[in-house]
C-alpha cells in the first residue's frame, strides 16, 4: 500500500516524462524495461522481503498489481501531458511537444478511471506521434500499447518473486543470512557435485580451489545461514565470453539452488 501511495506515483510519472521527451523509440524501450524492473524491485525488496512473504504464487500476483498500478498512475500522467501539449520542436523526421502536467488534473484522472480511460480512447483515434510521417493511431497504437503493457508487467512480476523462494527461519522469523563467497574454480561435472550433496559426501568439495582469476570461467558459492545452526547453498558456474565488442561477458548456470548443506560440509568448504 506504500509503495503504491509513494514509490509507483514518482516511477510513474517519472517514466511519462521520460517517455514523452526522448524520441528515439530504441531508447524508450530500454526506459520500459528499466521502469518494469524498478517496479518489481520495489516490490521484491519491501514488500516481499520486508513483509516476509514466503508464498511465491502471493509475489507473482504482487508483482502483476505493481505493474498495474505503476502503469495506471503512467497513463495519468502521460494523458495530462497530451492534455496540456503546447509548441512542438524538430523536424519532420522527429522532434518533441513541450508540454508540463497540471497536479489536480492529474489528481482528477487518477481519481476517475472512466475519464482517463474514455480520454485515452479519444487520444487513439487521433495519435500523438508518429513513424516516418504517418501518425500512429487506431489498432496499430493498441497493440503498442498492449506490447508495452505486458513488457512492464512481465518485467515487474519476474523481478518481484525472487526473495520469496530464499530460505526463512521460522524460528526466527526472518530470512537466512546471505553471503556470497570469494569465486573459486569452475566446476566441470555439475552432476557429481549434485550427487555429492545431496549423500552428504564430505569429499564434494575436494576438487574446489579459489579462482585466480574472475574474468575467466570460475563458479559463485552463495551461503545461506542461520543462527539455528541449518544452513543452505546455491551454486553458479560462470562461463567467460567476448561480445562482438570484445566486451567480457559471463554465460550464468545455477546448477544447484537452496540445498541443505550439513555443519561439516559447510566448515569444509569455509576453511577452502
Amino acid at each position: 500500500m506504500l509503495l503504491s501511495c509513494t514509490a509507483f506515483p514518482i516511477l510513474g510519472l517519472v517514466y511519462a516524462y521520460c517517455i514523452w521527451y526522448i524520441p528515439f523509440f530504441y531508447i524508450n524501450f530500454l526506459i520500459t524495461g528499466a521502469f518494469g524492473f524498478a517496479i518489481g524491485y520495489l516490490i521484491n525488496v519491501f514488500v516481499i522481503g520486508k513483509g516476509k512473504v514466503r508464498n511465491t504464487m502471493l509475489a507473482v500476483i504482487l508483482g502483476i498489481l505493481g505493474g498495474l498500478i505503476a502503469m495506471y498512475f503512467h497513463w495519468s500522467v502521460w494523458t495530462d501531458l497530451v492534455i496540456n501539449s503546447g509548441e512542438s520542436y524538430g523536424t519532420s523526421r522527429i522532434g518533441i511537444t513541450v508540454s508540463n502536467i497540471k497536479i489536480l488534473q492529474v489528481f482528477t484522472l487518477v481519481t476517475q478511471p472512466d475519464v482517463l480511460f474514455s480520454l485515452i480512447g479519444e487520444i487513439n483515434e487521433v495519435g500523438v506521434w508518429g513513424i516516418r510521417n504517418a501518425t500512429v493511431s487506431g489498432v496499430f497504437l493498441t497493440i503498442i500499447w498492449i506490447i508495452e503493457l505486458l513488457a512492464v508487467i512481465g518485467i515487474s512480476t519476474l523481478t518481484s518473486f525472487p526473495k520469496a523462494g530464499e530460505p526463512f527461519c521460522e524460528t526466527n522469523n526472518n530470512w537466512f543470512k546471505e553471503s556470497v563467497l570469494p569465486a573459486f574454480n569452475h566446476i566441470p561435472e555439475t552432476s557429481k557435485m549434485i550427487a555429492d550433496l545431496e549423500k552428504g559426501d564430505q569429499s564434494a568439495f575436494n576438487e574446489l580451489a579459489p579462482s585466480s582469476n574472475i574474468e575467466q570461467d570460475h563458479s559463485v558459492f552463495t551461503l545461506y545461514t542461520s543462527d539455528q545452526n541449518k544452513c543452505y547453498l546455491s551454486i553458479e558456474n560462470k562461463k567467460a565470453k567476448r561480445d562482438n565488442k570484445g566486451k567480457l561477458d559471463f554465460d550464468t548456470d545455477t546448477f544447484i539452488e537452496y540445498i541443505s548443506l550439513n555443519t561439516t560440509l559447510k566448515d569444509i568448504l569455509l576453511a577452502k
